[in-house]
């Protein structure tokens, strides 16, 4: 049975009672007759039955409404969908349709969940479900239950998440530009995390660069842009667009588009930028680099189209003493201009992989490599927090 907290409409304190149960009243008042019938007055100057006849706990009841949806469990509490089970939602609902005398001092409400509700779409029906209300009144400190018919109609339809499934509706466009296969399987993740909370990908279009991902959630589409910029990195653009108006709501209906370009090189790769060559050592909302000629690193703002990513070449090592690798182009040996992020060993005719250009040639880790690099440093960060908890947490 449902309940609801008890209630003090005169922010009084409840009377206390005694070890039996009985009232704070004097035992000479509960001795006199009830005035109405003539047995002893066990609550006040009446006896129970004739107080809840002379002087009830509720004076007035009013018919309720409840929505619920025929493909959820979730319920429509007063104007929000809720993930209530009847049991749950009908104090809350149903409630307020009881009027309490003024000076009732009300304990709980208990509500009965009525049998044989149907969640059949497109049912409507009035039915009536029991509520015991149990509290007393000012000069009547014993408490006592009522029980109560409270007539409701109920009404079965869709919630707003379920009529969006399977459908093409949508709040708001996530366009991501430059797009990896990463970033791919984050989206993924994400739909699939927050498709309980009603999060539905309407289509996705794939374009030149990139994808459209239509959604039907608005903020979603918000947080999961910042998200993404957040670990990619890139330009982010989020503008609001008048589409539709809510006559019912009497407000103005808004879609979302977000644009993210994520750059076009990544951790790990050269560019050219403002005449100077840069070694890529990490992407966010800014990109972090060392310059491959001064060894100065350097932090600077993503913008489009204002650096050059060098092509990556696999070629093979000539001579490790001084350090020479076979151009790709011309077949000559050649000295690396920079060889700080080349393999810790190199042996002859050992690949490798560089990025060049028409003036200058970087050796850079494989890509096996970086892989392995960071493998080794998340073991490492591993074995360091085993460590600190062994100190923190000796046996």
């Amino acid at each position: 049975m449902a309940k609801i907290a008890s209630t003090d409409p005169k922010g009084m304190a409840k009377g206390t009672k005694g070890a039996n149960g009985a009232s704070d009243t004097s035992d000479t008042r509960k001795r006199l007759p009830c005035p109405r019938c003539g047995q002893p007055a066990t609550h006040g100057s009446f006896c129970k039955e004739c107080l809840q006849a002379v002087h009830p706990l509720v004076v007035g009841i009013r018919e309720g409404s409840v929505t619920m949806c025929a493909s959820c469990p979730r319920v429509k509490v007063h104007s929000d969908w809720k993930d209530y089970d009847l049991e749950d939602a009908l104090p809350r609902i149903l409630g307020p349709c009881l009027q309490f005398a003024s000076d009732a001092i009300i304990d709980c409400v208990d509500f009965d969940v009525p049998e044989g509700i149907l969640r059949n779409p497109g049912i409507t029906r009035k039915i009536e479900t029991l509520a015991v209300v149990t509290g007393h009144h000012e000069d009547a400190r014993a408490d006592y239950e009522e029980e109560y018919d409270v007539p409701f109609e109920y009404q079965v339809t869709l919630c707003p998440l379920c009529k969006k499934r399977g459908t093409a509706y949508y709040e708001g466009i996530l366009q991501v530009r430059n797009i990896v296969p990463a970033v791919r399987k984050e989206i993924r993740e994400y739909l699939a995390a927050h498709r309980a909370k009603g999060l539905r990908l309407a289509k996705e279009v794939p374009v030149s660069t990139g994808s459209d991902y239509y959604l039907s959630d608005q903020r979603s589409v918000h947080h999961l842009a910042k998200h993404l910029h957040a670990h990619y990195g890139g330009e982010l653009k989020i503008a609001a667009q008048h589409f539709s108006h809510d006559a019912s709501a009497g407000k103005n209906l808004y879609r979302v588009n977000a644009y993210l370009e994520i750059p076009e090189y990544t951790k790990g790769d050269v560019i050219f930028r403002d005449d100077k060559y840069y070694f890529i050592l990490g992407v966010s909302t800014a990109v972090k680099a060392e310059n491959l000629i001064t060894g100065e690193q350097e932090s600077f703002p993503y913008r489009k189209n204002d650096a050059v990513r060098l092509p990556v070449k696999t070629t093979r090592v000539v001579s490790t003493d001084p350090v020479e690798v076979l151009h790709p182009a011309t077949y000559q040996a050649v000295m690396p201009t920079s060889s700080k992020y080349a393999p810790a060993e190199l042996d002859i005719d050992q690949e490798v992989s560089v990025a060049l250009d028409t003036n200058h040639l970087f050796l850079i880790p494989n890509t096996e490599e970086r892989a392995e690099t960071k493998r080794k440093k998340q073991r490492h960060s591993q074995k360091r927090k085993r460590k600190d908890d062994d100190l923190v947490n000796p046996d």
